[in-house]
């Protein structure tokens, strides 16, 4: 359920969806979905999202993605337990913590518009980094775990007696 609504969310256009903004922004990428940004880059795509765009944004944040965070945290963490780095299963919950931080720091920019802040900005933009490497870690920790268990568990076992 989780991968399914994922992909529905970023790939399908549907109002909402991040193809569906990206539509409303001229085919900018919303700000959740860069690696980054500057004070310039971000506030033109709030320019060009214009009045009715930024409102989706604000619903677009607080209605789909607050579920999916919480769904697609849950749904790696889950996976990380079942493979060899059970322990780190706590990082797609930080990443999805910073997730809503960074969603807050955007709903500031949004409701603050067209008044700008370098420093929400600078925020904003910090928090987008650090959530977009926890969830690649979460990713890789939780295909990498389930391989590397995988593998162990088809090696086969030597006996002690074969070994002595």
């Amino acid at each position: 359920m989780a991968i399914g609504c994922f992909i529905a969310e970023n790939f399908l256009t549907f109002p909402l969806s991040v193809p569906f903004m990206r539509s409303l922004a001229a085919g900018a990428s919303i700000l959740d979905m860069r690696f980054g940004y500057s004070l310039s880059s971000a506030y033109q795509l709030l320019d060009a999202l214009g009045r009715s765009g930024r409102l989706d944004y604000l619903a677009e944040i607080w209605t789909v993605d607050l579920l999916l965070l919480a769904l697609f945290g849950l749904f790696l963490a889950a996976v990380i337990r079942r493979g060899v780095f059970r322990a780190l299963y706590l990082v797609p919950i930080l990443a999805a913590a910073f997730d809503y931080a960074e969603n807050t720091a955007i709903t500031i920019l949004l409701v603050r518009y067209p008044v700008h802040s370098a420093i929400g900005v600078y925020i904003a933009s910090g928090l987008t980094r650090v959530k977009l490497c926890l969830y690649a870690a979460s990713i890789l920790m939780g295909v990498g775990g389930i391989l590397v268990r995988s593998l162990k568990n088809a090696a086969p076992r030597r006996s002690r007696t074969t070994l002595m």
